[in-house]
């Protein structure tokens, strides 16, 4: 091995995949909380020591060359483990510390993450939580998220998922619009209400049922359609249509009277409830520690 390449930091490193994650030196430096010029010093510094360009310097951010790219995948998993490596000898006596970036939907993390977050800096003060609350399914590797929480059942994906827990799913309308529109006593039914298409749990305007051993599936013409549930909601409680969303979501607005679940005997499945990662994170430290304090408040249960 050169010798150059013996004196690498692993600061240089980090430097390198996180301005890859995130695909800025602006926002690279300010996760790792240094001036943007030492990052592009470092970049600079192991670009030098391989003797090869890894980024493309461009007028909006930093994108990966195609020997970048083949680095950046050859190496992530080093890079996660010399991470945890790190932070276990540096503070294996010491309490968890550092930050840690979380992107989790809204009514679950309300309802359910907020005080879970705030018992958890409670237990490990020199933890810093940096919570993104949203609907949209951003790109956790190039956002620089550590883990996020996502509902339904997960595509392809170069994440690393540990199931949280379950949550029931719900037809539901307002009381309003069920006086004024024609009776529903089975899933067909529907076909003559106006629906409101939850996209994240359906990407296809699709809905499923079981009947027995059997899922059913049913075709759904949609007057509103929407990622958000947050969105589909305020039109629910607005008497604009009937909707199936995870009763995390709807239970808020049953229990007040606003919303009522009609079918109540159909089983519209379940949703799984999974925190991802993205490969290496899972074995950092901290990162670990607030996943094993989720799932352990979970214990797999359904919502």
């Amino acid at each position: 091995m050169r010798s150059d390449l013996n004196a690498l930091e692993f600061a240089d490193l980090r430097a390198f995949f996180v301005v890859a994650e995130t695909g800025s030196f602006t926002r690279a430096a300010h996760r790792l909380e240094a001036a943007k010029s030492i990052v592009s010093r470092r970049v600079a510094r192991l670009e030098q020591a391989l003797s090869v360009a890894l980024l493309q310097r461009t007028s909006s951010g930093a994108l990966l060359t195609e020997e970048g790219q083949v680095y950046y995948e050859l190496a992530r998993a080093a890079m996660g483990q010399l991470d945890s490596a790190a932070e276990s000898v540096g503070g294996a006596l010491q309490d968890v510390s550092g930050r840690i970036r979380v992107t989790i939907p809204i009514y679950f993390g309300v309802n359910y993450l907020a005080s879970l977050f705030a018992e958890f800096m409670e237990m490990h003060p020199s933890v810093e939580l940096d919570i993104n609350i949203s609907d949209d399914k951003v790109d956790v590797v190039r956002e620089g998220f550590d883990i996020a929480v996502r509902t339904g059942h997960l595509g392809d994906s170069a994440l690393i998922g540990r199931l949280l827990c379950h949550s029931r799913r719900t037809l539901v309308a307002s009381p309003a619009y069920l006086e004024r529109s024609s009776r529903i006593e089975r899933p067909e039914d529907l076909c003559n209400h106006r629906i409101l298409h939850y996209s994240s749990l359906y990407p296809q305007e699709l809905w499923r049922y079981h009947a027995g051993d059997e899922i059913v599936p049913l075709r759904v013409t949609p007057q509103l359609r929407s990622n958000s549930a947050t969105t589909l909601m305020a039109a629910v409680t607005a008497g604009q249509g009937l909707t199936v969303l995870p009763s995390y979501v709807t239970h808020t607005a049953v229990a007040g009277g606003q919303a009522v679940e009609v079918l109540p005997e159909v089983n519209w499945g379940v949703s799984p409830i999974t925190l991802l990662t993205p490969p290496g994170r899972n074995s950092v430290r901290r990162v670990r520690t607030l996943l094993d304090f989720l799932v352990l408040r979970f214990n797999s249960r359904t919502v």
